[in-house]
């Protein structure tokens, strides 16, 4: 977000251009992006964890890679959420070098998605830590 200042202090002023952008800056904090992936394979990146939805179509198998926080520093908290949109296929996640997924899908630690319109969030639970919540198998 980009608001006018990161303190404000008595009897200052705001503009009306500081104030509709602050007012922007609110009504884009509900609004996804989105971004597709019609190939096998895709490398989270840091973008991904702010405001954007993932979606994923292809005939065979996707795999999603969770980087380690040494490639990509999502901080603890940070959501991706992921959308499967193809009538075929599946969407497989996997943990990059160092990194640990915990899910309650048969395979823990490498969730699937398997059914049109299942959706799942990737959680950073801290370090190198993520557990993978939604329509998994």
């Amino acid at each position: 977000m980009s608001f006018p200042s990161d303190t404000f202090t008595t009897g200052q002023v705001l503009t009306a251009a500081q104030m509709n952008g602050i007012g922007d800056d609110i009504n884009n904090l509900w609004r996804l992006t989105f971004r597709a992936v019609t190939g096998t394979s895709d490398t989270l990146v840091l973008a991904d964890s702010y405001n954007k939805l993932i979606t994923y179509s292809n005939t065979g198998t996707t795999t999603i890679t969770i980087p380690s926080s040494s490639s990509v520093a999502f901080t603890t908290g940070s959501i991706i959420n992921i959308l499967k949109t193809g009538a075929t296929g599946t969407v497989s996640i996997v943990q990059g070098s160092g990194v640990t997924i915990s899910s309650a899908g048969a395979t823990a630690t490498n969730p699937v998605i398997t059914s049109v319109a299942g959706a799942a969030s990737i959680i950073k639970t801290g370090g190198d830590s993520f557990t993978v919540v939604g329509r998994i198998a």
